[in-house]
């Protein structure tokens, strides 16, 4: 099955957006839909002559107008779209030949048009390109290593505590040396015998410690930062880490306790709220509610009733009192997820309070953490995003710095941050370009990369400097992020050269936005907007769209029994249903109102019935409706109207504008087939 589906390209528009039609149609925006069959010209193998460019280990496959595709493109094209388990048979391979015919000759009339010099068109290509670049910007095995890492600290909570003695990134080394030292001296007063909670408390400019003694509560993969979360998860428990750095400053870590991972619940929740200066009079009113409701709810009374009638959570109440999935991590009191965790499916717990109230809890659902391969690609974006991909960028930088000679100028670099100081980093800084020049600060394959491209791009990073920094960390720092970035714009640029398959997947992407392009302008969008060619299509070809036989049925629908009675004894006699509703209508306009139907059999269950029945057909009020049906008779076949029939009429339509137009191609590019090569293909 080819991955267009035959009716794709004829109702895209309304069933997929572009990128998802375009991922189909490099793949060989091949619709069986696309294979046309209009008769190629076959070339008997002894009258061939092959075109001079050819040469023996890679034949040509056919001729269309004066271009030529040859086997290599085509078989890779071929291999990838079939299954590749199976030799292909000689049925799959001219259906694909033939297929292919019709995308080249499109392409190549794309190109005639010049829409791939459209703004939009590069846009969309470039795009593209960034997506499929990424896999070769990155470091694989460093990838892997860190989705296996992250998951094997999904599998494990860790309850943590800390002390932050602050550093910024950019600080000037003495004040690196004093926060160092600091969190030094704290750590050995630790190993001391001192208590982490005072000194956290006392010591730390985490501003939560005051309230928290540092206390972090429980947590696991990607709840914190990566440099904190693998201090953390390399920590043995009951110990206190050595010192190390983030963006925040210097941290110590004291593992308190460690265990499995609890995954994640989802409950039913029932609050009596009593808020944080609740006296104690209504602390006991709402305990005694709630424990009401315990016993209710252990007598069988429906947790969604008590719900309903007894919680104050108005956030939860409005959904049956069914709360989002719980992790440990999740910002909810610990008693509060210690209460849910220790449930069992449908097991309601004990009345329990937090600062906000009595609770509570059922659980409904509950989940562990899920196998690495059910979770490996969700894992890998995340990654992606995470700050630990830093490693695998820097490694990749590192990489093409090796292979490209990369040579840096110390000298000139020194030179360079001499020249800068802090108004740099202000709103509205203009270079200087006499001052910073066409010196190079490092060269990476034959480009030098220049101290006044490197001004420019901190200008352009916006970084804010603080008093009290230090410039050259500031620059320095900078300049290392210029490097690792140009190193994988430097690379980038050279996927095509260096990679064939990289190359040949950006043409199909290439080909592909431009056969989606042209195939909108005169097939899809042409059959939508073109009324004038659809309504004489339609009339050319009323005969393939018909009703078959239906049942005319008038239902009649009444303001009350005494209008249905007098409206159902009107219709019998043989009044119209004009004269029905004129008569009936005079005090209340509108009290009859009459509306038409026509139903194949087997469309409608109600309507079946009738097909047997004709005149008045009586129908029991319901639900305050009094109606009553009037079976005029049976309708013979006939044609559908365009409105009636529009999607299927224009999805044809597009069908047959396709057809004709690969007609003209064909004729426009006549095609040679190099027999010989083709039998090679097949088995």
């Amino acid at each position: 099955m080819y991955i267009f589906a035959t009716h794709l390209t004829i109702t895209i528009q309304q069933t997929m957006n572009k990128s998802l039609a375009v991922l189909c149609a490099f793949s060989l925006m091949s619709s069986v839909a696309f294979a046309q069959k209009v008769k190629s010209k076959v070339i008997k193998p002894e009258k061939i002559t092959p075109p001079q460019e050819a040469v023996k280990p890679n034949p040509w496959v056919f001729t269309y107008g004066k271009d030529t595709v040859y086997r290599s493109e085509f078989e890779r094209l071929l291999t990838k779209n079939k299954n590749q388990k199976e030799a292909p048979t000689e049925a799959s391979v001219r259906e694909y030949l033939e297929l292919y015919q019709n995308f080249k000759m499109k392409v190549n009339e794309a190109k005639l048009m010049q829409l791939d010099t459209f703004n939009s068109f590069r846009t969309e290509l470039a795009g593209y390109r960034k997506q499929l670049a990424n896999p070769y910007l990155t470091d694989k095995k460093a990838t892997e290593g860190l989705i296996k890492e992250a998951y094997n600290h999904m599998l494990t909570e860790v309850y943590a505590s800390h002390i932050l003695i602050n550093c910024t990134e950019n600080a000037k080394p003495a004040d690196t040396l004093a926060a160092y030292n600091k969190i030094l001296e704290l750590r050995k007063r630790i190993l001391k015998g001192e208590s982490f909670d005072t000194l956290a408390k006392d010591y730390s400019n985490d501003p939560s410690a005051i309230q928290n003694f540092g206390n972090l509560g429980w947590f696991s993969a990607f709840d914190m930062i990566y440099p904190f979360e693998k201090m953390a998860y390399s920590t043995a428990k009951g110990q206190t880490s050595m010192p190390f750095r983030t963006r925040f400053g210097y941290h110590i870590i004291k593992v308190n306790d460690v265990r499995a991972a609890r995954g994640e619940v989802k409950v039913q929740h029932i609050m009596r709220s009593t808020g944080q200066n609740s006296t104690l009079e209504t602390q006991i009113e709402q305990k005694k509610i709630m424990d009401s409701v315990y016993r209710l709810a252990k007598s069988g009374v429906s947790f969604d009733e008590l719900v309903a009638n007894f919680s104050q959570d108005e956030s939860s109440k409005a959904n049956k009192g069914m709360m989002s999935w719980i992790s440990s991590s999740s910002r909810y009191p610990e008693e509060f997820k210690n209460a849910a965790f220790g449930l069992s499916i449908g097991e309601v717990s004990a009345v329990f309070s937090t600062s906000y109230g009595y609770h509570l809890v059922k659980l409904v659902e509950k989940k562990g953490i899920p196998e690495l391969k059910e979770i490996e690609e969700t894992l890998k974006t995340r990654v992606a995003r995470d700050s630990r991909a830093e490693s695998s960028k820097a490694s990749v930088s590192a990489r093409i710095r090796r292979e490209n000679n990369f040579t840096e100028f110390p000298a000139n670099f020194r030179l360079f941050i001499n020249k800068c100081d802090s108004s740099m980093f202000m709103d509205g800084y203009v270079v200087d370009e006499k001052k910073f020049t066409s010196t190079p600060l490092f060269k990476l394959g034959n480009k030098n990369y220049t101290e006044s491209e490197f001004v420019n791009y901190m200008i352009a990073g916006h970084d804010h400097y603080e008093p009290g920094q230090s410039v050259m960390m500031m620059i320095t720092n900078i300049y290392k992020r210029y490097i690792d970035e140009e190193a994988l714009i430097f690379e980038e640029a050279q996927l095509e050269t260096k990679y064939e398959d990289f190359r040949n997947l950006m043409q199909e992407y290439h080909d592909g936005i431009l056969l989606f392009d042209l195939t909108d302008k005169l097939v899809w969008n042409k059959a939508v907007n073109d009324s004038v060619g659809l309504q004489k299509f339609h009339e050319t070809n009323k005969n393939k769209y018909m009703w078959k036989e239906r049942v005319r049925v008038l239902t009649f629908s009444c303001l009350d029994e005494k209008t249905k009675k007098a409206a159902m004894k009107m219709a019998a006699a043989g009044k119209t249903p004009e004269e029905i509703k004129a008569k009936l209508g005079k005090k209340i306009v509108g009290s009859v109102v009459v509306t038409e139907q026509k139903a194949e059999r087997g469309e409608n269950v109600s309507m079946d019935k009738l097909y047997d029945k004709t005149g008045v057909v009586d129908i029991p009020n319901e639900n305050g409706q009094f109606k009553f049906y009037v079976v005029t008779g049976i309708v013979p076949p006939e044609p559908k109207s365009l409105k009636e029939a529009k999607g299927i009429i224009t999805s044809d339509y597009q069908t047959y504008l396709e057809k004709e137009w690969i007609k003209e191609l064909r004729a426009k590019y006549p095609v040679q087939v190099n027999e010989e090569t083709v039998r090679l293909l097949f088995k």
